[in-house]
């Protein structure tokens, strides 16, 4: 029989599933937007977003209990700072991510064990380039994935800029960059610097858009196109954050071959963002995000790598890998330069 100890440990794996699924609501039925400063009464609150007044009481406690609002004295609700990070379009939003999970993460996690038996996504899971591709014609979820994407890349743009001298290059295109929140956030913090994001077409109104929100338009450019053809374009920098893990072997090696062609003739350098797989797994809270990653790829068919296994990436490219520098948040840039 377990020991209390052991039994513990997995019932608060298991007891864990609830949480992002309370942030999922709360982010689909758009309460942040409608919470001002001062507490909320539920009902009037449930009018705002055409809910069961009962229900949404239930789900405001549920949010209390989660620190997103504060639960005050005639049962109204009050947005905290972390509530507030689910808000549409302010800085630092998470919306874009809880509606992601809410609505393309949950549901595929549901059927982890079937993938785990077929060793393929699991079926109703579209992936690969036809994956993609499809987001052109389903706007809303394009929306959604592109969003959170922002949401995501905004932090771990700054600490990769931290981290990595980006400065030194004149030109960077952001391969697969959806809206670009990576190339916004370094030419923010690099004024001589220009650059690109290079993605397909259901981006393009959404990145032209940051650009302008963001101050960068006159120095930004979408391009639409794929990185499985030939990237025309010259840069010092090629970056690709999460592109890599999206794929499986045979796809990442057509990905890497195309920008290594690229950075081959331009002479520039490819940066990855992605999280390092370490050759032996513990249990540590770094090691949970790597493989909550991997785990999340492979219901997509891609794949976190190790950093033998991005070395031989980079040598089928004809690129060397040149090193690997820690960011934080278990995030690593990896750098490549023509062999």
């Amino acid at each position: 029989m377990a020991n209390m100890k052991a039994s513990e440990l997995v019932r608060n794996h298991l007891n864990g599933f609830w949480k992002a699924q309370v942030v999922a609501a709360a982010a689909s039925l758009g309460l942040a937007d409608q919470m001002g400063d001062a507490p909320n009464d539920a009902a009037a609150l449930a009018a705002m977003v055409q809910a069961d007044a009962g229900s949404l009481y239930r789900l405001l406690r549920a949010m209390a209990s989660l620190g997103l609002v504060s639960h005050e004295a005639d049962d109204r609700f009050k947005i905290t700072d972390a509530g507030r990070c689910l808000k549409t379009g302010v800085e630092g939003s998470l919306r874009g991510m809880a509606l992601h999970v809410g609505t393309m993460l949950s549901p595929a996690f549901c059927k982890l064990a079937d993938s785990v038996r077929s060793g393929k996504p699991p079926e109703g899971i579209k992936f690969g380039p036809e994956g993609f591709a499809e987001l052109n014609e389903v706007p809303d979820a394009a929306h959604i994935f592109n969003q959170s994407m922002v949401d995501g890349s905004r932090r771990v743009a700054e600490l990769a800029n931290a981290a990595y001298d980006f400065g030194r290059f004149g030109t960077v295109m952001d391969v697969g960059g959806g809206y670009g929140a990576v190339l916004t956030g370094l030419l923010k913090h690099h004024p001589a610097m220009r650059g690109s994001v290079l993605d397909l077409e259901h981006a393009k109104q959404g990145a032209e858009a940051y650009f302008a929100a963001q101050g960068v338009a006159d120095r930004a450019k979408f391009t639409t196109g794929s990185f499985f053809e030939p990237i025309a374009e010259d840069a010092d920098c090629y970056v690709l954050k999460y592109i890599i893990h999206d794929w499986n072997d045979g796809y990442a090696r057509q990905i890497m071959a195309q920008v290594g062609a690229a950075a081959r003739r331009s002479n520039g350098t490819v940066v990855l963002i992605e999280r390092v797989l370490p050759e032996r797994i513990e249990a540590r809270d770094d090691h949970a995000g790597a493989i909550q990653g991997d785990l999340t790829m492979m219901l997509w068919d891609g794949k976190e790598r190790t950093a033998a296994e991005y070395r031989a990436l980079f040598e089928g490219a004809g690129l060397s890998l040149t090193r690997i520098v820690p960011i934080g948040d278990g995030f690593d840039v990896i750098e490549g330069k023509p062999a």
